[in-house]
């Protein structure tokens, strides 16, 4: 059994907001790459490596990267663009632009290994980096990390978008002479004329504003938390508190747009509409969500004047208050996990239920929102779940009772209880199976990235 104090000692790693969030990234760029296969974000080192980062932001905030072409696959090694773009007027390709090529600022310390980008050059020239980038879809270190000077690695693709990567990876290859001798197709062109939808083209690349993803929290009120979980540029809460009884019951905020506020404090903000559900099966049973209602119950606003510290606005219920928040940091290291499974996940056909992972170095924390045997909602956290192999974590499953509603003082008295266990395979990046037991009742469900 756990002392009250070690409870108590989980449950200040535990209460929460799930954003993506590695520490070690929590400064960096985003770029998205809208591409005809699905979008790509790239988390950028802005820091390590200012130059390269800032040449590719260039290209991206000029437009350049608009409907270029995926030139190039390297039978599973790599994917390749920047160097072209389809010219609709004309229906056929042309060169991008380039600006004077920047000076190589290659580095051991970031290897190209699976799911980074880096700068593409001139074969003997390791100072000829311009326009072209690529995707390393293996451990390519072996060979770009000393040859021509080593490539320029300068960001990394996010676990979900890695998939994005494979699945052009993984398209036919037609030699179409020139600079296209492995070009990767949608479709086989029609003899030997080649047309815009034969080809992978990214329609958009934009640069994205700052991640919030991650578990926020009061310190001095732990207990309740939120999870918020960012796509681009809208950001998915889900707040874990208390009703008015002190019994467990949850929030969610499933669209908040960000907008920017430039002044003497630049300001990021998003304000949504929040929704109380209840009525749904709890996860011990099959799952029937016939009798599920969604009910709007207010509206809440997350202000960021820095990217660590916040403030929670809210009326629920004809109840107004506030509350300050900043990132719950729960575990530390000194290297990223070669896959973050940050995200929020769901089962698609059981709409009504989620859970938000939130993964710092080799730990998961896990907050489940979900419904009691009468249908109220109810959630439970697993603080503390290791990644063992890249693909398996488990851990001992939480339920916290007697807080107090968002909207009166907090008083701390809630009591943490240890209900069951959880499990979490990860068939890919985007694929798991959740297994559990809640007091002694064993389930499992199949759960993925949820799409938004």
């Amino acid at each position: 059994m756990f002392s009250s104090q070690r409870i108590r000692g989980l449950l200040n790693r535990l209460l929460m907001v799930v954003v993506l969030a590695v520490p070690s990234l929590a400064h960096a760029t985003l770029v998205r790459l809208d591409t005809t296969q699905g979008p790509i974000d790239i988390i950028l080192y802005d820091k390590a490596v200012p130059r390269t980062v800032a040449n590719f932001l260039n290209y991206v905030v000029t437009n350049s990267y608009g409907n270029s072409i995926i030139h190039r696959s390297a039978s599973g090694l790599a994917i390749q663009g920047g160097g072209y773009f389809w010219d609709d007027r004309r229906n056929t390709y042309d060169t991008v632009a380039t600006n004077a090529p920047i000076a190589n600022e290659f580095s051991p310390l970031r290897s190209n290994k699976r799911g980074t980008i880096a700068m593409a050059k001139t074969d003997g020239n390791p100072d000829s980096a311009t326009s072209q980038w690529f995707i390393n879809l293996s451990d390519n270190g072996s060979v770009y990390d000393s040859f021509n000077g080593g490539y320029t690695v300068f960001g990394e693709v996010t676990a979900s978008s890695l998939a994005v990567a494979d699945a052009i990876g993984n398209l036919p290859v037609i030699n179409a002479g020139g600079p296209f001798t492995q070009l990767p197709v949608r479709s086989m062109p029609s003899g030997s004329v080649i047309a815009k939808s034969n080809l992978v083209i990214v329609n958009t690349a934009s640069k994205s504003p700052n991640s919030y993803q991650g578990l926020w929290w009061n310190p001095n009120e732990s207990g309740w938390g939120m999870s918020v979980t960012q796509h681009d540029d809208i950001l998915f809460a889900a707040l874990y508190t208390y009703d008015d009884a002190g019994r467990p019951t949850w929030y969610v905020i499933p669209n908040c747009p960000l907008t920017i506020t430039n002044g003497p404090v630049t300001v990021t903000s998003c304000t949504g509409d929040m929704y109380k559900v209840n009525g749904a099966t709890p996860p011990t049973v099959p799952w029937n969500g016939a009798g599920k209602v969604t009910t709007k119950v207010g509206t809440g606003t997350l202000t960021y004047p820095k990217l660590t510290d916040g403030t929670l606005s809210f009326t629920i219920n004809g109840q107004s208050g506030s509350k300050a928040i900043t990132q719950q940091i729960f575990a530390s290291g000194t290297t990223p996990p070669p896959i973050d499974y940050t995200d929020l996940w769901w089962n698609p056909n059981e709409s009504g239920w989620g859970i938000s992972l939130t993964q710092q170095y080799n730990i998961i924390f896990a907050a489940w929102y979900t419904y009691d045997n009468f249908g109220n909602p109810i959630w439970y956290v697993v603080a503390n779940c290791p990644v063992v192999n890249g693909n398996l974590c488990s851990g001992t499953l939480y339920q916290v009772n007697g807080g107090e509603a968002l909207y009166r003082a907090w008083n701390g008295t809630d009591s943490t209880l240890a209900v069951g266990s959880v499990s979490f395979y990860f068939a890919d990046p985007a694929n798991a199976t959740m297994t559990y037991d809640i007091n002694s009742v064993q389930s499992s469900r199949s759960i993925t990235r949820q799409v938004f």
